[in-house]
């Protein structure tokens, strides 16, 4: 079968000291927006039913982090 990923184990983690070296912009903004400061207007966005945690699954992702 073909291998349709071109990138080996290790290539993401090069990527990202490659972004890194310079100042990854991404990066700087980090270190000053704090950003809880929206977890509160995205949780009011995105209110709705939540689903029962009885039933098992997985425990649901931070809605700061899908944002």
């Amino acid at each position: 079968m073909k291998n349709i990923n071109p990138f080996g184990l290790f290539d993401d983690d090069f990527l990202l000291d490659n972004l890194s070296k310079p100042g990854d912009p991404l990066q700087k903004l980090n270190e000053y927006i704090d950003w809880n400061i929206f977890k509160e207007p995205i949780n009011v966005a995105f209110r709705g039913k939540e689903k029962d945690s009885s039933k098992g699954g997985w425990p649901p992702f931070d809605k700061l982090m899908l944002c």
